[in-house]
């Protein structure tokens, strides 16, 4: 099985070199041919060097810097330099369950979007985190009647010559989780959950009330364009 594991990174010089080398270990020893894609969108600490470093050292590693800040300015990226048709997601810190990549893989061959859930599986969380993501899935469920429960941006994968289709809906934040779940599964194509594990108390690297503004606003703007539509 061919893979590519996508990162978006953000001031993550004290994760990026030990957990990029353990990622890598992992993918030599259960995919054919594999690659991890390391995005940084506006790292002000020693990412960016670091980052260079493991690209001239790993054959598997690829590496690459953005100005701006944006976790969609890097997915869209990624989708445009993977050399493989799945596209695995994850975070920085590895949080998930790495048997997520293995399952995906396997998915796609049937499918165009595999989303992994926390809420299906385990997680080991901040309550206010929790609260906050069941609010949304709810809100999405009853706006858009979608039944997906997780649309945070790791533990996903991706047909790429699907994604490769809807690159337009691929906006600078995180919101282009929903909006391709939303699309890609209302257009017919098959979208898959499958339950996670995650272990997650660090801080988050988003703002997250820019982050909940955001997502809120674009699950209203969905929601409104979906209402005209069917008028």
């Amino acid at each position: 099985m061919s893979v590519t594991v996508a990162i978006p990174v953000y001031n993550e010089e004290e994760l990026l070199r030990a957990n990029t080398l353990a990622l890598v270990e992992l993918l030599r020893r259960t995919h054919a041919e594999c690659e991890v894609l390391l995005g940084s969108n506006g790292s002000t600490d020693g990412t960016v060097g670091i980052g260079q470093k493991l690209a001239a050292e790993i054959p598997e590693v690829r590496f690459f810097h953005l100005a701006e800040r944006g976790v969609g300015r890097a997915f869209r990226r990624f989708v445009e330099d993977a050399s493989f048709d799945a596209i695995v997601s994850l975070d920085m810190d590895l949080s998930i369950d790495l048997e997520f990549i293995d399952e995906a893989v396997r998915q796609l061959d049937g499918c165009d979007i595999v989303v992994g859930s926390k809420r299906t599986g385990s997680q080991r969380r901040s309550l206010f985190r929790r609260l906050g993501s069941g609010a949304f899935v709810v809100l999405a469920s009853r706006m858009l009647g979608v039944e997906f429960v997780d649309y945070s941006i790791g533990a996903k994968a991706y047909r790429v010559p699907t994604i490769r289709r809807y690159m337009s809906l691929i906006s600078h934040g995180s919101a282009y989780v929903l909006d391709l779940v939303y699309y890609v599964n209302r257009d017919g194509g098959r979208v898959v959950q499958v339950p996670v594990s995650c272990e997650d108390f660090r801080r988050s690297r988003f703002n997250l009330g820019w982050e909940a503004a955001h997502k809120f606003s674009n699950l209203a703007r969905l929601w409104w364009k979906r209402n005209a539509h069917v008028g």
